[in-house]
């Protein structure tokens, strides 16, 4: 259960942080956020590199599982979640592009 919990977060992320980012590049911050947006835009990039890293790791550590999986079913599921966290890695990488690009009205 805590898995597929995982797996929807991870499918969420790959979702989300394109959209978000796309957001932040047009001059969006958090209300809570105590500063400029120049600074926030700072901080966002470094959460983007966080977020690319746990999800490179974790889909590597998943697929490595998977290699010692009992069983199929195992296995499979092990490789899936793998490929999406390497995915919400990507997604966060590519992202860290979106908010270095210009912003086009």
């Amino acid at each position: 259960m805590l898995e597929l919990i995982a797996l929807v977060a991870a499918v969420v992320v790959c979702i989300w942080t394109p959209i978000e980012t796309r957001k932040v590049r047009g001059g969006w911050m958090r209300k809570n956020f105590k500063g400029d947006h120049a600074e926030f835009v700072a901080k966002y990039r470094r959460q983007l590199t966080v977020m690319s890293w746990i999800g490179l790791v974790l889909g590597v550590l998943n697929i490595a599982l998977a290699l010692v999986a009992d069983g199929t079913a195992g296995l499979v599921v092990k490789l899936v979640a793998g490929a999406i966290w390497i995915a919400a890695g990507i997604v966060s990488m590519a992202s860290r592009r979106i908010l270095d690009s210009p912003h086009t009205t």
